[in-house]
């Protein structure tokens, strides 16, 4: 009897400390947290706007809007990457009858980017960088030509805007914006071509290089419609720009003197200046929407820099007048043309 009193009492006293056990562990804080907005003085404003960093990175996700109804454009960051095919007019030699003028145009293969972001009132930044270049010989069109010149031509563009964004009645929406603008257009040019130096004949390299890097602000508008997947952008802007001027050539002579051996002579010139350059832009491009945020893009853009842009002399060594071989030496200074880069825009952009 006192055995099976014992074996209950103990049973009882078991079951009080599982009890008392399971309560413990109910109450143990576990690793779980809860989310709490920061807090900030009422008197400060963040650097960007509630929500520009919850992107949820699904990039693929299906583009989708309600209704039919417009889809509202975009806050937070946008990229775009574009390739781009310019035609480019060509330098010539500063004479307009000059028979051995390089005329027409050639084209550069090149790359555009844009980066910036927008906030939830309607205003924002916008970087933009463009980069193109290319090669052609002019008094000839290939190697195989007796004296043929080999052109490198290069121009880039670099922006910075403050944007503004409005929302119109008729739908679409009307971005205006203002910033600083940087242009540089290059020239260089190399030949080789047979030449006599005091009896002794041999080989006359002669080379150029002309620099243009202009400095400005500009203003201008992007108009956006969009329908369906599709968006639509005209895009315009005008610059007014300093441009430095700078210019480089060399003659490097090389013969054989049949009494002292080796012949190797050189003589270079510089020359710079300043001018005041005003620059159009115009861009018109489609974009259409692949997923809820990449889109694949075409277009055309213009870029017309008037009177003042200096241009590299792409006569022969012999006629031309900042070589040592040309008619009065060298030294005959810049001379200034305008510069026309239109072509075609082919890419891609996230959250545009």
């Amino acid at each position: 009897m006192v055995l099976k009193k014992f074996t209950i009492a103990g049973a009882l006293l078991a079951a009080l400390a599982s009890g008392y056990s399971v309560q413990a562990q109910v109450n143990i804080p576990s690793a779980e947290f809860e989310h709490r907005p920061l807090e900030r003085p009422t008197t400060s404003r963040p650097f960007a706007s509630p929500g520009v960093f919850d992107y949820d990175t699904q990039a693929f996700a299906p583009f989708e809007f309600t209704n039919d109804e417009e889809k509202d454009p975009y806050t937070g960051f946008f990229f775009t990457f574009d390739k781009t095919y310019t035609s480019v007019s060509r330098s010539g030699s500063g004479v307009t009858d000059d028979p051995f003028q390089s005329t027409g145009n050639h084209y550069l293969w090149g790359s555009r980017y844009e980066f910036g972001w927008m906030n939830d009132s309607d205003d924002g930044w916008q970087l933009g960088y463009q980069n193109s270049s290319g090669i052609y010989f002019t008094n000839g069109q290939d190697v195989t030509i007796n004296s043929p010149m080999l052109v490198d031509n290069r121009f880039a563009t670099f922006e910075l805007n403050r944007v503004f964004r409005q929302s119109l009645s008729q739908g679409g929406y009307f971005e205006p914006y203002i910033g600083v603008q940087y242009l540089n257009f290059n020239d260089k040019t190399l030949q080789d071509l047979t030449q006599t130096v005091g009896g002794i004949t041999g080989i006359n390299r002669f080379k150029q290089e002309v620099d243009n890097n202009a400095f400005g602000v500009h203003a201008g508008a992007r108009f956006n419609k969009r329908s369906g997947r599709w968006r639509f952008t005209a895009d315009g802007a005008v610059a007014t720009t300093y441009n430095q001027q700078s210019y480089f050539a060399t003659d490097l002579f090389s013969g054989v003197d049949l009494i002292n051996g080796r012949f190797v002579d050189f003589d270079e010139s510089n020359a710079t200046d300043q001018s005041f350059v005003p620059a159009l832009d115009l861009q018109f491009e489609a974009s259409y929407n692949i997923s809820r945020d990449i889109s694949l893009r075409v277009g055309v853009q213009t870029l017309y820099a008037f009177d003042g842009v200096a241009r590299a002399n792409t006569l022969l060594d012999s006629l031309n007048p900042n070589s040592v071989f040309g008619p009065g030496g060298p030294g005959a200074g810049l001379f200034d043309e305008s510069y026309l880069a239109a072509g075609f825009i082919f890419g891609f952009e996230w959250r545009r």
